[in-house]
Formats: structure tokens, C-alpha cells, sequence
């Protein structure tokens, strides 16, 4: 592991007394109140009938009480043991052991495995669920479960009917992998449409005009899209940089040195001696402060790494933090999102305790525009003094081509207001890779997203469906003129406005289980991985409880003023939510950087993509729907 970060974490946590925390007790046993928080024995069979403090069980002392309890929606499901990162592991299942907690009613596997082994020893019958707890969906059954516990502000947890496992984490079910059933059985608001017969403002060609020039963006058409989600992002970053021919230009906030990014950067390596341009853009502050190590082997290879210096301007207009996540491949595929090069996302499947993140692929038009904006990052901040005389005469080529391109695409009906009408309101178009890309910056609009982000919100009919990794509000007014802005507040007014008009707004967002983001997701990940080193396998767990609680008391004040608001509902992820993502009246989405808070909408780069296309929003709309499944509500007893 990093030796430098071991040793900072050390330093670190005895100073602020973090690690005194866990001496009295394992991460899982914070001393919770056995009378509220511990389940009632079952009818048939109890693991602990004698309420013993911690104890040790079997499999199959585990599968006969969930295979008895009342009631009965917890199912067996499969044995099958791997690592963190997917490799199998021949393990015996009638030689693994399960530590019981009284006080937190947690079942823990005492093995170093990946979370998902632990999980995929039950399953959800969501039928049942359903039935015992009543309403008219899923999600109505879930909110009535909760509502019958109590929400511990303290620990940030609501108590418990029954033993679960540790790594279900808040959820009180088993997490749920695949959807089995139409997606109006899990929110009755998703019964199936006819894309065909939608009437919608966002098929008016005068409001597309009118976004365009509020974003300095314009609509294509005809791209291809595809969303990737969490680890599966990185898999197809490492195949487009493998196939690359000419040119790969990447540009993130993080990129850190672990295995993954490792062997990322060996790729890129490899294709610059072979001749291809690497350009790569990172955030310099957090680079140089906590990533140096990561950009080392760079230094004596062809790749050209340049740092995005905003973050040290102290003029007020320019300050900004570099929070792009774009990557181009040769001319002709291009990912925009909210995944970094870092473990936490690049070997995450949004069930083993790290990030839960999406980007999007594009192929088409659009393509054009995103190259174009990399150009311009890559002129901001003076490619040519890293540069070598063939590098920038191939950016130069480069530029010239996309120009090219781009008058192709506007003679050809690929781009460009002129056609709106024609586009927008043929069905057979309308729906099919309509694509706007927009991002901001100090040295451009630095508020372009946070005005497409109010001109969508304002035209929205039916629904508002968001997952953001940040939520700052500004409940008490308390936000100063002088280092923002004013537009974070803009786009939450536009939101409240849209929930008032009666527009239904879902918000997945981070609870304790999402807690402190990356950090915990490196200690739990270390932990895992390092488990034969007493300090990281007994403090790094206890750590990141920890640091999560604290997080997630910073985060739920503003959960609980969302979710007090009419027709808003809030949701906590039961892993580390990273995504950021809108979807309007089911048919437009929106990937991207952008958080829904205070410096995404007043003073960082960021970069979306917003489509109107029919199978990315089915696609979406799925892996929303699963999503909520598998988040934990908040709760108002009186809303």
C-alpha cells in the first residue's frame, strides 16, 4: 500500500482520537440501545435466544433462521466466494463462521471477501416484501418498513426488526441485483409508455433554441449512446485506449495511484510509444497534494500530462475547481461522466462497498463538440509549453479537423438549429440520439451547466428523477455574494418550483453507508485486501465507521428539508453514491460531473451530456428503479 498514506492516516486519526473510538469495540458494535435495537426472538427459531453480547454461528444455523422468520420474504440464494476483485475462491462453506453482535443485530462473515459473497447468500422475494408490508408498489412497501422503525440521528441508523447480515448494510433486505418484475410493481409511477405518443415541451424546437444560447450548446443527431456503470466504465476505458490509432485525451479530477490506475497508465504508456497522442488533465491541488505518485511514471514516457491550475486563481471570476471527467478516442468515440481513475470506482459493481458511479459513451456528432472543448481546455492551459513540435502540430491538425467536421455535420443534417423543427417533431428522430453537450469553465461560461440544468428542470411535465454524490442547500441563507454566485440557489428554486407545480422529484443521495466517499471506500478496501496486518484489519474498519457517521450527519439535515418538501422524495444509496444524473419525464437524460451543490453550480469545471433517446432511458430508467430498490428512505412520520 501507499506508505506515505499509511503513515498520514495514523498521524492523522490519533491526532482528531479516531482510533480511540474503536478500542472499545469492533466498527459494527457501536453501543447502540439493546431495548430499541434489538429484533424480537422469531416464532420458530432464534439465533440468540439468550441475548449473548457476540457469539459465533454457522451457515446453517443462519439459513434455518432466515429459512423460519417471520416474515418470510428472505429466500436462500447462492454459495459462491470471491475476492474484491472477482476472483473465485475455494472456500467450504461448512468451514466459514458468522460473528453475531447483540447490540446491533449485525451478522458479520469472518472472512477478508467481497461484500457480495456475504450477500448473495439470500435473496429479496419482493412479492413477499411486498405483501407483508403493504402499499400500492415496492417502493410504498419499503417506505411503510421503515416507517415502523426509529431513525437514530445520533449513529445515523434506524433500528431493526431482525438479525441481518453486516454487508446489507442499511438496507433491512437483502440487496437486489436484477429486477424480476415490470417496473410499475416497483414504483407505480413507471407503467410502461408509448415513446411514439409522447407530448412533451422538449420536442418544441423554440425552447432548444433558447438553451442553446443560454449554454453555447446546440442539439445533434443520430448519435449512439451506451451507459456504463461503475467498474464496467473502466473495462471499456482500457478496451478504447488498447484500439486507440491516433489520439487519447483524458481529463479527470483524481487520478490516484492504485492497481487499477496502474495499470491504466501502463496502457497509456504503451500507446504513446507506439505513436499515439496521449494528453492527459488533472486537478493540480489534490494531484500534488495527495496523487503526486500517480503521475510518476508519466514523467519519462510521451504521454503529456498538463495540470488545470484554476483551483490557485484567487481572482473572484476565475477560482474554480477541476472536476471534468471526459475522455476522446481518436476522432471518433467520446465518455462523459462522474468516474475518476481510482480503485474506489474502477473496480466498483455498486454492491462492494465503493462507488456507485455512471458515465456515458457516445458515438456520433457529438463527438465533435466534445473534442472541440478539449482543444480549447488544452489551449487554456498552454499545451504547447509540454508539448513536442510533432505533439502540437498534431493538435493543430487535429483542431482543423473537428472544424472540418463540424461544417460536415451541419450540411448533413447532423447538427444545428436549422433542422430543429424537422427533427424535433418527427417521431422517428426526436428520440434517436439527440444529444447536447455542455460544460463550463472560468474561461468560458463558467454557469453554462447550472443554466441547463434550471432551463430543464423549468420545462419538466411529469417527473424528476437525480442521483447526485453532493447535496448543498442553502436553508438558511447563509451562502455568501462574495465566493458564489447565487446559482446553486437558482437551480434548487427551479427544482422547489417544479415539485410545487406537482412535478414528482426523487433525489438518491448518501446516507452512513455512502458516508465519507472515497476515503472509507479505501480504508474498507485496505482492510480487505491487507487483512494480515493487525493495525489496518483492527483500526482502517473502525475508521471509516466513523468518518461515515460524521458524514452522513453533515449530509441528512439536508435530506430531511428536501424530503419536507411536497412531491420531493429523498433516498440514501446503500453504498457510496458518486453518480450524477437527471432524468426528465422519463425520456431525457442527463450524465455528468455536476453535483447538486454549492461548487459544481458556482465555481467548478464540469461537463454534461443530456440526451433524448429512447433505449437509454429505458436502460436508465431500470437501473434507477434498481437503484431505489436498494436505497433506504427518509422518513417524515407526518409528511
Amino acid at each position: 500500500m501507499n506508505k506515505n498514506l499509511h503513515i498520514f492516516i495514523c498521524i492523522f486519526f490519533s491526532f482528531t482520537g479516531l482510533l480511540s473510538y474503536g478500542q472499545k469495540g469492533d466498527a459494527e458494535n457501536i453501543d447502540f440501545s439493546e431495548e430499541t435495537l434489538m429484533p424480537v426472538p422469531d416464532k420458530n427459531v432464534s439465533l440468540n435466544p439468550d441475548r449473548i453480547p457476540s457469539l459465533k454461528i454457522n451457515y446453517h444455523k443462519l439459513k434455518q433462521y432466515f429459512n423460519n422468520f417471520e416474515p418470510a420474504y428472505i429466500e436462500n440464494g447462492s454459495i459462491l466466494f470471491n475476492d474484491l476483485y472477482q476472483n473465485e475462491l475455494d472456500i467450504d462453506i461448512n468451514s466459514v463462521t458468522f460473528s453475531l453482535k447483540s447490540k446491533d443485530s449485525m451478522i458479520k462473515l469472518d472472512l477478508p471477501i467481497s461484500p457480495e459473497s456475504s450477500q448473495k447468500l439470500f435473496v429479496l422475494n419482493e412479492k413477499k416484501y411486498l405483501d407483508y408490508y403493504g402499499g400500492k408498489d415496492f417502493m410504498a412497501a419499503k417506505i411503510n418498513s421503515y416507517n415502523a422503525l426509529k431513525f437514530y440521528d445520533d449513529k445515523q441508523i434506524y433500528s431493526k426488526k431482525h438479525y441481518q447480515l453486516w454487508d446489507w448494510k442499511s438496507l433491512n433486505h437483502p440487496p437486489v441485483r436484477n429486477l424480476k418484475y415490470p417496473l410499475d410493481f416497483y414504483d407505480a409511477h413507471k407503467k410502461a409508455i408509448d415513446y411514439d405518443t409522447i407530448q412533451s415541451l422538449f420536442f418544441n424546437p423554440d425552447i432548444h433554441r433558447m438553451i442553446d444560447k443560454n449554454t453555447n450548446s446546440n442539439l445533434t443527431f443520430g448519435n449512439k449512446l451506451e451507459l456504463l456503470l461503475n467498474g464496467d466504465a473502466y473495462q471499456k476505458k482500457l478496451e478504447l485506449i488498447r484500439n486507440a490509432q491516433s489520439s487519447i485525451l483524458i481529463s479527470v479530477m483524481s487520478y490516484y495511484k492504485d492497481s487499477s490506475s496502474l495499470f491504466m497508465t501502463n496502457e497509456l504508456i504503451k500507446k504513446a510509444n507506439e505513436g499515439v497522442q496521449v494528453y492527459l488533465i488533472v486537478e493540480k491541488v489534490w494531484t500534488k497534494l495527495l496523487m503526486k505518485k500517480g503521475m510518476r511514471p508519466f514523467k519519462k514516457s510521451n504521454v503529456v500530462v498538463i495540470y488545470a491550475d484554476d483551483l490557485l486563481n484567487n481572482k473572484k471570476h476565475h477560482t474554480a475547481l477541476f472536476h471534468n471527467k471526459i475522455f476522446v478516442f481518436d476522432d471518433k468515440v467520446a465518455i462523459v461522466g462522474g468516474q475518476n481513475i481510482i480503485d474506489s470506482d474502477n473496480i466498483s459493481s455498486g454492491y462492494n462497498h465503493q462507488s456507485r458511479d455512471s458515465d456515458l459513451l457516445i458515438e456520433g456528432p457529438a463527438v465533435t463538440d466534445i473534442a472541440h472543448s478539449f482543444i480549447d481546455l488544452l489551449e487554456d492551459y498552454h499545451y504547447e509549453k509540454k508539448s513536442e513540435t510533432t505533439q502540437i502540430a498534431y493538435i493543430e491538425s487535429f483542431q482543423r479537423q473537428m472544424n472540418d467536421r463540424y461544417q460536415f455535420e451541419l450540411e448533413n443534417n447532423l447538427r444545428g438549429e436549422a433542422i430543429y423543427k424537422d427533427k424535433l417533431l418527427n417521431k422517428n428522430s426526436r428520440l434517436d440520439g439527440v444529444c447536447r453537450f455542455v460544460i463550463q469553465g472560468p474561461r468560458t461560461d463558467r454557469f453554462a451547466v447550472s443554466k441547463a440544468m434550471i432551463s430543464y428542470f423549468k420545462y419538466a411535465q411529469n417527473s424528476i428523477d437525480i442521483t447526485s454524490g453532493k447535496i448543498k442547500i442553502d436553508m438558511d441563507n447563509k451562502f455568501e455574494v462574495n465566493a458564489y454566485e447565487g446559482w446553486s440557489k437558482r437551480v434548487w428554486n427551479e427544482l422547489f418550483s417544479a415539485a410545487e407545480d406537482g412535478i414528482d422529484i426523487n433525489i438518491i443521495n448518501n446516507g452512513v453507508d455512502g458516508g465519507y466517499g472515497e476515503l472509507s471506500n479505501y480504508l474498507k478496501r485496505k482492510s480487505l485486501t491487507n487483512h494480515h496486518n493487525k493495525f489496518i484489519a483492527k483500526y482502517y474498519p473502525r475508521i471509516a465507521e466513523k468518518l461515515d457517521v460524521k458524514a452522513a450527519k453533515r449530509n441528512y439535515p439536508a435530506l430531511v428539508y428536501l424530503q419536507q418538501k411536497q412531491n420531493i422524495d429523498t433516498w440514501m444509496y446503500f453504498q457510496y453514491m458518486h453518480s450524477k444524473t437527471f432524468m426528465i419525464d422519463r425520456f431525457i437524460v442527463s450524465v455528468g460531473s455536476y453535483n447538486l451543490d454549492n461548487w459544481s453550480a458556482d465555481k467548478s469545471h464540469e461537463a454534461i451530456l443530456i440526451c433524448q433517446d429512447k433505449e437509454l432511458a429505458k436502460t436508465f430508467e431500470y437501473q434507477y428503479t434498481l437503484d431505489k430498490v436498494n436505497s433506504t428512505p427518509v422518513i417524515l412520520k407526518n409528511k
